[in-house]
């Protein structure tokens, strides 16, 4: 059977898909480049904000299109129908099967004798990789490894403990075997991710254990790099700092979605920090000279025009390396959705703009510094790659002036390309 996948969203969703992928593979199912070489079309859907949602539905149309042309099964997986199954069977009943993210392991068998409509969301999501599951990773010299699943942080606005369910973790050996697979399979660098990385431990070992796992991490040969995505700024800890600092496989990159600086907007949000702790932490780790990448939320209900002036002028002082910015917007049964003052839509695109044409100054300024300079590089394709500095697929590129040969090369900066990107000559 032929099998055409198309996976959505973040580098959690990805591993998700990854995993089915190595579940069918083990079955000798065969993957194909186009919908219309397959048997089974599988969307893996993304759905924490509403741009995500509408993604996926447009992918859904289109594959529904072209499922006219050749009558191959349309499999939609994932996150959107945990949040939305009743509205997926009700507005697209073409679909031939939907999976919620607990029942991965169910689709090779249904696959097989798909011969009606086969409809598995279930209420409890407790589904956690282990190293023995059989994977297919689908990225160059780097792969994500999961720490843990689901969340019990509850920020107002936020739709993961709905979609994902409550937090739970693997454990450390397994995390580590899966480490070793992935390197004896070839890949240089592992980026760790979870809802929230930082929290690591507390749930398996009643105390946070995330420099523990980057200590046990750094003793796998040929690993070059590990790097630290989505953590919180209200659970580090100096353990963790210590160890980032010190260990040399470990990149001094560290992913940190702020929100907001704003005292008042931050408590409306249930970040568990205040403005001062925030800020402590930021230059306690900008001392260590870490790359510093982040995200921010504006338009937030209440957000006074006081309160966007004490988050910008705090982005302009800290100068983050790499920030992304997200416009609020109401997530039904969220605490945020009950919150009465609402922002106008235009406010919202004007203050967002504000931020990213700050950023954008901060970013290239940021990336003048690097010219001249030699850097170790990570090849993602024979025309660019990453450096410690940026997270592939994220931040920027470091593209080469002549294609590259080999995976792990020396390479100087020679100018910017644009705000992000920069051009390298290989040493």
């Amino acid at each position: 059977m032929k099998i055409h996948i198309i996976s959505l969203g973040c580098p959690k969703n990805l591993i998700d898909t990854e995993i089915l992928c190595g579940l069918l593979n083990k079955e000798k199912f065969v993957f194909v480049a186009q919908p219309l070489e397959a048997d089974v079309v599988i969307l893996s859907t993304c759905s924490f904000i509403s741009s995500a949602r509408k993604e996926a539905k447009s992918y859904i149309n289109k594959l529904l299109r072209l499922k006219k042309e050749k009558k191959f099964k349309l499999v939609v997986i994932g996150c959107l129908p945990e949040l939305e199954k009743e509205t997926l069977l009700k507005n697209y009943p073409e679909i031939d099967a939907i999976f919620g993210i607990s029942e991965y392991k169910k689709i090779p068998e249904v696959l097989k004798n798909l011969t009606k409509k086969f409809f598995c969301v279930s209420e409890q999501k407790n589904f956690l990789p282990t190293y023995d599951i059989p994977r297919l990773v689908s990225t160059k010299n780097y792969a994500y490894l999961k720490l843990a699943d689901g969340c019990d942080n509850r920020c107002s606005y936020c739709l993961i403990p709905t979609i994902r369910g409550s937090y739970r973790e693997r454990p450390i050996e397994d995390i580590v075997n899966e480490a070793k697979n992935l390197v004896s399979s070839g890949v240089k660098e592992i980026i760790l991710v979870s809802q929230d990385t930082t929290f690591y431990g507390v749930k398996l070992y009643k105390k946070q254990l995330l420099h523990k796992i980057l200590s046990e991490l750094a003793k796998i040969k040929d690993l070059l790099w590990i790097r630290i995505l989505y953590t919180h700024p209200a659970h580090f800890y100096d353990e963790l700092i210590n160890e980032i600092v010190s260990n040399t496989k470990v990149c001094k990159y560290i992913d940190l979605p702020i929100q907001h600086t704003s005292d008042k907007i931050l408590s409306l949000m249930n970040r568990k920090i205040t403005r001062k702790d925030l800020l402590n932490l930021i230059y306690k780790l900008k001392t260590h000279n870490i790359v510093l990448r982040t995200t921010i939320m504006v338009g937030f209900p209440n957000e006074t025009e006081n309160d966007f002036k004490i988050l910008l002028n705090d982005i302009k002082n800290i100068e983050f390396d790499w920030l992304g910015v997200f416009k609020f917007e109401k997530q039904k049964n969220t605490f945020a959705a009950k919150i009465k003052e609402e922002i106008p839509k235009e406010i919202k695109e004007e203050r967002y703009n504000e931020i990213m044409s700050l950023q954008q100054k901060i970013t290239c300024n940021k990336n003048k510094q690097h010219i001249g300079k030699i850097y170790t590089v990570l090849v993602d394709d024979t025309n660019f790659g990453h450096t410690e500095f940026q997270c592939p697929e994220i931040d920027g590129k470091t593209y080469f002036s002549v294609q590259a040969t080999s995976e792990i090369i020396p390479a100087k900066i020679k100018k910017l390309l644009n705000p992000y990107d920069v051009l390298a000559e290989i040493i």
